[in-house]
């Protein structure tokens, strides 16, 4: 048997962490939506005698393929709660998301593995059971099982669908930085303390989804990780200049950073942004909303 799935990034148009819990992990409170830009994941399994057995191999050569990537964490949990045996799992990954860079490229891959092996062994789990196994691999999981334009709150595995926010035009780059998840969150700390009382009006970007007022929403952009990341990181601003100067009526860093997404209007301003980040020496994307 052989499947195939795109694994979608996601952007956050709304980020506010509100708290570090007494378990370590941070209370949030976010809108999430899908993207365009994707991983394309490939599960072939075969029949073996004995224990279940997983391969992994990535198109992108830097990324691990051993028991730290959350692939192999997915299979891991599949397999725990299921108890299925005799297996082996093939997967390949045809990598696009950036790694590293607050677009939730491991955790749609995490997300789209657990979707393939539930479709593969007919489906065990049902969406809310799979949720609920993603969330204990990692944060974004969750939401990259569900996908779409969702408010999540508490590490993110409490998930609210709003209104189709489909076919947004936007431009995502990145430099050659990368912010690990762990690192961003201590900075977090260092400035706020384990409570967190700087905030946006995240209001105004579900009151512009509801109403597919994209002005609306970009009025309301929010992402309270800006805060430290920009200071280490200057690129960031850079990159929401380029944005800003050259047609995006938005303009906002993604999740822990570095990567920053801009909404555009139109395909011409999009294309003028895009040109305008390459001629700058940044990797950037065409993509939109889905």
């Amino acid at each position: 048997m052989i499947l195939t799935k795109n694994a979608y990034g996601k952007i956050n148009l709304y980020l506010d962490v509100l708290n570090k819990r007494e378990d370590g992990y941070h209370n949030v409170r976010s809108v999430m939506q899908s993207v365009s830009l994707c991983d394309k994941l490939t599960l072939e399994i075969t029949d073996i005698q004995g224990d279940n057995k997983i391969s992994i191999i990535s198109s992108d050569t830097s990324l691990k393929c051993d028991k730290s990537n959350l692939i192999y964490k997915a299979w891991d949990k599949f397999f725990e709660a299921t108890k299925i045996r005799g297996k082996k799992c093939a997967f390949t990954l045809e990598k696009n998301i950036p790694m590293a860079a607050g677009m939730a490229g491991g955790s749609s891959d995490c997300a789209c593995a657990l979707l393939l092996l539930n479709e593969a062994f007919g489906y065990p789990f049902s969406e809310g059971d799979l949720i609920k196994l993603g969330s204990k691999i990692g944060a974004d999981v969750a939401f990259c099982i569900k996908g779409g334009t969702c408010i999540c709150e508490g590490i993110g595995e409490i998930i609210t669908p709003l209104n189709s926010f489909k076919d947004v035009l936007l431009v995502s780059a990145i430099d050659e930085s990368s912010v690990s998840t762990p690192y961003a969150f201590s900075l977090l700390d260092e400035k706020y303390g384990t409570d967190c009382s700087d905030s946006g009006d995240i209001c105004r970007v579900i009151d512009g989804i509801k109403s597919s007022d994209t002005k609306m929403v970009t009025e309301g952009l929010y992402n309270k990780f800006e805060n430290v990341i920009i200071p280490k990181i200057e690129n960031v601003q850079k990159i929401k200049d380029i944005m800003v100067n050259n047609g995006a009526i938005g303009a906002l860093m993604s999740g822990s950073g570095p990567s920053v997404f801009g909404i555009f209007d139109t395909e011409k301003t999009q294309k003028i942004a895009f040109d305008a980040l390459k001629n700058n020496g940044i990797k950037a994307f065409l993509c939109k909303t889905v």
